[in-house]
């Protein structure tokens, strides 16, 4: 991990993201005319749902320790180009003192960053953050969407910790938005981000949907 991107990724998530200090528990959705498109973001208690394609951090073979590569899961299935910590430190083991669970999970130090080599039109995580509530003088911590680096959805949060709060993450989107990157951050003066069963779902190819769009109409035509 080399400190340039150990120095992108703590202050390029600053400036990006939109940091309310006192909308804990708000969505906030981003649209775009004339469909209305929305990347929605929700915390919630209840587990999110498991989508297609799942990091667990438990897989066999997977990298476990401190200073894990932020790009070892490049590679099919995952195609994760980036995933690194706000301060380089990636940590791949068991942080139970935050999560309250025995598996394994991702640990970064000022906030967790994530970038895909594909657009997706849906992705669930568990994430837990030291920052505490959302005040005046900081805390709390955002779940933030972004697309080709433009930010299009996130929620601000009172986070989980030490396996109290509501740890679960889901987002998704409507009227053919996608979203390539997210980032979980904590606003607190130290924050200590955990994140872990993650899974997602890859936007379908503007081509499949003009393809599946023809194959529909000419099924029609023929009941007709």
């Amino acid at each position: 991990m080399t400190s340039s991107v150990s120095s992108m990724s703590r202050n390029s998530i600053r400036r990006r993201i939109l940091l309310p200090t006192i909308l804990g528990g708000m969505t906030v959705v981003a649209l775009s005319s004339p469909m209305r498109a929305a990347v929605t973001v929700v915390q919630q208690t209840a587990a999110a749902p498991t989508y297609a394609t799942i990091l667990n951090f438990d897989e066999a073979g997977g990298p476990v320790g401190s200073n894990v590569a932020n790009t070892s899961w490049s590679g099919a299935p995952w195609q994760i180009t980036q995933l690194f910590s706000g301060d380089g430190s990636n940590f791949v083991g068991n942080n139970s003192a935050a999560t309250g669970q025995g598996t394994n999970s991702y640990y970064g130090p000022y906030g967790v960053n994530i970038k895909f080599s594909q657009d997706l039109a849906s992705l669930s995580f568990q994430g837990w953050d030291s920052s505490g509530p959302p005040t005046f003088f900081g805390g709390g911590a955002l779940a933030v969407a972004f697309d080709n680096g433009t930010q299009v959805g996130f929620v601000s949060v009172t986070p989980a910790w030490s396996g109290a709060g509501k740890s679960w993450y889901n987002i998704t989107t409507d009227g053919g938005s996608v979203f390539d990157e997210i980032a979980f951050y904590g606003n607190g003066n130290f924050p200590e981000s955990v994140v872990d069963n993650l899974s997602w779902t890859v936007a379908p190819e503007p081509s499949s949907v003009a393809l599946l769009s023809v194959a529909s109409i000419g099924v029609l035509r023929r009941r007709r």
